[in-house]
């Protein structure tokens, strides 16, 4: 449906003792000595990040963590681990902007407000605003939003684009896409309004998912997503960069490896099918802002 729009680790016993003002400046050199990138993961945003069954994040998010994992190690040329850290929507800026963390790559929003604040990298996916709802059930226009009672993670740009589109909503705050889903479930709000990737995720999760929707078919706000990183780092946002770029170049130019890494996730057979096609063609967008990289001897 976007389609029109797409065309155009090592220990930390002595390090982690230290208060992360102490690694203030550049985070290569921090990784350097450490051998470790402090990597912030959300546990609820499938198919972005979230935990398995053994507590173990996974997630499209998270294999992207690893490639910039492996690109890092190379350019250092010696070993590098990620290093876990749980963040929430509502303390994942000030956990890079206190020096937590050195990078988030879940499903957040490239905003200029943010941008005062933080850098992020190149987009490497994108979705928008929509919300899961009882299926038949009209909330798909503005009349029909007036007083009805919407769930919304708060000071998220689904907030902003359902205030926008349906403004005399009451608004439900909720601290998760799961919380926000429950209620849906058990009727105590008439729709979650979310990014519509995470909301099919939701949807797929239940055996009785023919009962509901997610509306509208066109979303109400687009949005891109990107790793968040701290501001004034231009060698780490440069390999940070490097890394999805390369990723998304290969998607483009057909290499199994990263073709593969998308299916999983987006796949017919994946979590949450979505069109490598049209994905390929914002890939392309991006990765013609970039030089080409060549990959396995071939642009």
């Amino acid at each position: 449906m976007f389609k029109k729009i797409f065309s155009f680790g090592l220990s930390l016993s002595i390090f982690s003792a230290m208060t992360p003002w102490a690694w203030a400046g550049d985070i290569m050199e921090q990784i350097q000595e450490t051998g470790v990138i402090r990597a912030g993961y959300r546990s609820d945003t499938v198919p972005f990040a979230f935990v398995d069954d053994d507590g173990k994040p996974v997630g499209y998010a998270i294999e992207l963590l690893e490639l910039i994992r492996e690109e890092t190690e190379t350019r250092l040329g010696k070993p590098v681990e990620l290093e876990f850290i749980e963040i929430t929507p509502n303390n994942r800026f000030e956990q890079i902007t206190d020096g937590i963390i050195d990078i988030e790559c879940g499903s957040t929003t490239i905003t200029w407000e943010r941008n005062n604040y933080v850098d992020f990298s190149a987009s490497y996916f994108a979705s928008g605003t929509q919300m899961i709802v009882n299926k038949g059930s009209n909330w798909a226009n503005a009349q029909s939003l007036a007083g009805a009672k919407i769930a919304v993670i708060p000071n998220t740009t689904n907030e902003t684009a359902i205030r926008e589109f349906a403004p005399d909503a009451e608004f439900i705050f909720v601290e998760s896409e799961e919380e926000g889903w429950k209620m849906v479930q058990e009727d105590k709000v008439v729709g979650f309004a979310g990014d519509g990737i995470l909301l099919q995720a939701l949807k797929a999760q239940v055996t009785d998912s023919d009962s509901y929707e997610i509306v509208p078919e066109f979303p109400y706000m687009i949005e891109s997503y990107a790793c968040t990183l701290p501001q004034n780092e231009s060698e780490w946002r440069n390999v940070v960069n490097y890394s999805l770029v390369k990723y998304m170049q290969g998607v483009v130019v057909g290499v199994p490896e990263y073709q593969n890494l998308y299916s999983r996730w987006f796949g017919v057979n994946g979590v949450t099918p979505y069109p490598i096609e049209t994905m390929a063609d914002y890939f392309q967008g991006i990765v013609n802002g970039y030089e080409w990289i060549r990959i396995e001897g071939r642009y």
